[in-house]
């Protein structure tokens, strides 16, 4: 399952040496690695042929056949690496000009002829394996079709029964039902099938248990023996013909649950619809994944009122809970976080255990036997979604579900940046990282549910998390497979594993579990994951004793000073500290590194001081992605010093901005600019936006943003600099600078490309904004907080792709005052706005129906 994915891995890290411009291979080196790279291409086609085959296939013997392939690559790419960093690290310590590291590749020859030995013998197993795979046992019509009635109401989803009837009462077509595992598909389904007035409208009605192993003529069967006395010696075109002739004139309802094969299942749907009557046969089909004809409905997952109200009801009844056991119960059914599977699987253990508010209190503590039973439980009906995976996703998913607390929300290109980093998620064809990475995303959350997604009018960016249930399960798998571990206590076992992630910080800091790592597993990690709450001491990595780190995020412990151990760690790509001391000239020692980023403890300077990287960062050309407040890029030293990689600058002053700087950075295309007001500086009558006009021949900049933090306006600029605003813009942040309205025209009419618009804490002041026509054609998304703004008044001709509009703490505002049609405005909110203007968009909506959401302190 991860054979794929190491694959992925060893090709990243042979490109990766192989295109260095800092690494020289002596004599015969490229053609030692390059017939590495080519078999591991062709393993990845072999590992992929598992995807064609049917879900009803067991996969036990494979897998462990995949484990051993995985390690086999690991082992090859750990000694790869291994072999070549005493090489690079003696010649970055000696005195000579380090711009380009001697590497020889030919002690190697061996293992690379083992290697093939090994993966071709696999290669051939796994083929025989895959065409030998024994089918799961199918299950007797009987039990199929056996419906199994309604055992109890249905908590929460009335909407969508209702919904849903609806739908297949009226409409010409076919319902799917699709989402997690566990989050009441079936059970939502039943109620759908037993509704009166379905019961009425369709005569007949069949329902069938399709699962992973279910035949085409098997399913004929099944349907027949529901509506037809059942026929044990007709062929598939005997059984159809049969089924024509009893449907013949009536309504049919079939309900198809639990299915995993969609071609299969729209095969089925195709046929029996265009050999019998077109519109009297209808289907209700339920799946973990979409991708079937038909109209489809998700299944969300219950709120916190409706999760303890299930909980209540399994534990004691309609009567639900005890006063004494209230308020512990809702706390407990929040923790199962509205998956119903999960709801009744601890409402069964807390039935058997002591009904006390001492006990409950225990279940509530983080890995209570409870909790950890439950998860235990639900896993192995969950596992076969994972299982049966497309082999690009799994270790994508893995990561997802081992890096992150199922309560924290992940942005997305957060995730992004690290995966790059990591190495093993390899896009395919000829779609860029970026894309394939947004692609593998949707395909989690939207096609096979594995992800929960989090989109609302006031977070305009999708931000995605994983649910505890699949937490567990990634965490235990991830660890079994030694491809993530997530320390729980001291004394887990660390012994070989790829990646070490914490979710409290402090066990990095404790002697037995730092020589922990340094004796089983320093030596081959490739991540140090730091994701628990602020540590405000630094974590001893010096001690730890890594050797091939990739990823080292440490945002949430604080460094007083860089760690001089990290300068060692020469094939990290993804680093991101706290750390308020200078940055020491080393630092291009890491000349891999893709993504850096510099958080301060304290945003505290001295009086006229201004801190800059040191300029040997310009000696590293692997950069994508710099964040570095409080800090800027100094102007580098020499004429042919470039970033060419470097696409995201972020959090710099306008010092950074200088044409000495940004014409070394042609491909940028994100820059945020942070300018810190100085209250020692009496010259306030400086324009905010002087000296930044070189940004407008950044051709490829699609994001700008220029933020002052806690602004004190005092004086209102006649003029702006539109020559620093490239047309080329998509997004525009501004905040705290203090202009008038008049030039949001202005800036609008020279960005025809623009799509979001960002204006915060008076980035422009005034009662009135008129927009004229003309203006922000392709406009999508516009935030507007805390201004002094009364009226905002659109002219006819303006914002005519406008979609969400969210205004904030704009407690003047009286009016959005357009007397034209703006019907392509779909959403539209306000955050502790003035009452008058609620009553305003109340109005508007009445008229030109967008949805309006309010939210309010007051």
């Amino acid at each position: 399952m991860a054979a794929y994915g190491a694959a992925a891995s060893l090709k990243n890290t042979i490109q990766r040496i192989l295109q260095s411009s800092r690494i020289s291979l002596v004599s015969h080196s490229p053609q030692i690695l390059q017939p590495v790279y080519d078999e591991m291409g062709r393993l990845q086609k072999v590992l992929l042929k598992l995807d064609e085959t049917s879900c009803s296939k067991i996969r036990t013997e494979v897998n462990a056949l995949d484990e051993r392939i995985k390690e086999a690559v690991w082992e090859f790419e750990d000694l790869l690496e291994s072999h070549i960093l005493p090489q690079i690290l003696p010649q970055l310590e000696s005195e000579r000009d380090n711009l380009s590291f001697s590497v020889d590749l030919q002690g190697l020859q061996h293992h690379v002829d083992c290697l093939f030995e090994m993966v071709k013998m696999m290669e051939e197993e796994y083929i025989i394996e895959m065409e030998n795979m024994a089918e799961e046992e199918g299950e007797p019509i009987s039990s199929r079709i056996d419906f199994g009635g309604i055992k109890s109401k249905m908590v929460g989803l009335s909407d969508y029964i209702e919904k849903a009837r609806d739908y297949l009462l009226q409409e010409n077509n076919d319902l799917s039902i699709v989402g997690m595992a566990g989050v009441g598909k079936t059970t939502l389904a039943k109620h759908i099938f037993e509704d009166s007035s379905i019961r009425s409208h369709f005569e007949l009605r069949a329902w069938v248990k399709v699962g992973r192993k279910c035949e085409f003529n098997e399913l004929l069967r099944c349907i027949l023996a529901q509506v037809v006395a059942q026929r044990d010696d007709d062929d598939e075109a005997e059984l159809v013909g049969i089924l024509e002739e009893r449907l013949s004139g009536k309504n049919c309802l079939i309900v198809l649950d639990d299915v995993w094969e969609v071609q299969a299942i729209n095969s089925l749907t195709s046929c029996l619809q265009e050999d019998i009557i077109v519109g009297s046969i209808r289907f209700l089909v339920t799946s973990r994944q979409q991708g079937f004809t038909g109209v489809f409905q998700r299944v969300r997952l219950l709120n916190l009122k409706e999760s303890k109200k299930l909980l209540g009801e399994k534990v004691f009844g309609e009567e639900g809970f005890p006063l004494q056991l209230e308020e512990l119960g809702e706390k407990i059914a929040k923790k199962c976080e509205g998956l119903p599977l999960m709801i009744v699987t601890v409402a069964e253990l807390l039935s058997k255990a002591d009904k006390t508010p001492e006990y409950w209190t225990e279940v509530l503590k983080q890995h209570s036997s409870v909790f950890v039973e439950a998860y235990t439980q639900i896993s192995e009906v969950l596992f076969p979604s994972y299982d049966y995976l497309p082999q690009q996703f799994k270790m994508f998913f893995l990561y997802m579900g081992t890096f992150c607390q199922s309560t924290d929300m992940i942005h997305p290109h957060i995730l992004e940046n690290l995966l790059s980093a990591e190495g093993f998620l390899e896009r395919i064809g000829e779609e860029s990282f970026e894309d394939f990475f947004a692609e593998c995303l949707r395909c989690l959350c939207f096609w096979y549910h594995l992800v929960l997604n989090t989109t609302n009018i006031f977070s305009t960016s999708k931000e995605y998390r994983v649910h505890s249930c699949w937490q567990h399960l990634c965490k235990v798998e991830g660890s079994r497979i030694k491809f993530m571990h997530v320390l729980q206590s001291c004394d887990d076992a660390i012994k070989d594993q790829r990646r070490l992630c914490a979710h409290w910080n402090t066990l990095f800091c404790l002697k037995q579990v730092y020589n922990s790592i340094k004796s089983d597993c320093a030596s081959t990690t490739r991540s140090l994951l730091c994701y628990g709450p602020y540590h405000p001491y630094p974590v001893p990595i010096h001690a730890m004793g890594f050797k091939l780190l990739r990823v080292l995020d440490a945002l949430r412990v604080r460094f007083y000073h860089f760690p001089i151990a990290i300068l060692k760690l020469v094939y990290l790509r993804y680093l991101f500290l706290c750390c308020n001391g200078e940055f020491p000239p080393a630092i291009s020692n890491l000349f891999h590194l893709k993504f850096l980023i510099i958080e301060r403890h304290m945003s505290i300077k001295k009086c006229g001081v201004q801190s800059y990287m040191p300029v040997q960062i310009w000696d590293m050309q692997e950069l994508e992605y710099l964040v570095i407040p409080g800090r800027d890029l100094p102007t580098p030293n020499t004429d042919d010093a470039t970033l060419n990689k470097l696409t995201s600058l972020l959090c710099v002053s306008a010092k950074s901005c200088t044409r000495e700087v940004l014409e070394r950075i042609p491909n940028l295309q994100r820059l945020v600019i942070y300018v810190e007001l100085k209250p020692y500086d009496d010259d306030v009558e400086t324009n905010p936006l002087s000296g930044l006009s070189y940004i407008s021949q950044l051709q490829n900049l699609i994001v700008l943003s220029y933020v002052i933090p806690n602004p004190e306006i005092k004086h209102v600029f006649n003029t702006i600099p539109l020559s620093m605003f490239p047309s080329c813009l998509t997004m525009l942040v501004l905040s705290g600078l203090g202009y008038p309205w008049k030039y949001m025209n202005d800036i609008g009419l020279l960005l025809p490309n623009l799509m979001k618009l960002v204006l915060l804490c008076y980035a422009f002041r005034g009662p009135e904004w008129e927009i004229e026509s003309g203006s922000f054609l392709k406009l999508r998304e516009l935030e507007i907080e805390d201004t002094d703004l009364v009226q905002w008044r659109p002219q006819c001709g303006s914002f005519p792709e406008l979609d969400v509009v969210i205004m904030s703490h704009c407690y003047k505002l009286q009016q959005l005052n357009w007397s034209f049609d703006h019907s392509q405005i779909k959403h539209i909110g306000l955050v502790d706005c003035n009452p008058l203007a609620v009553a305003c968009a109340n109005q508007l909506k009445d008229k030109f129906s967008f949805k309006l959401v309010v939210k309010s302190s007051f």
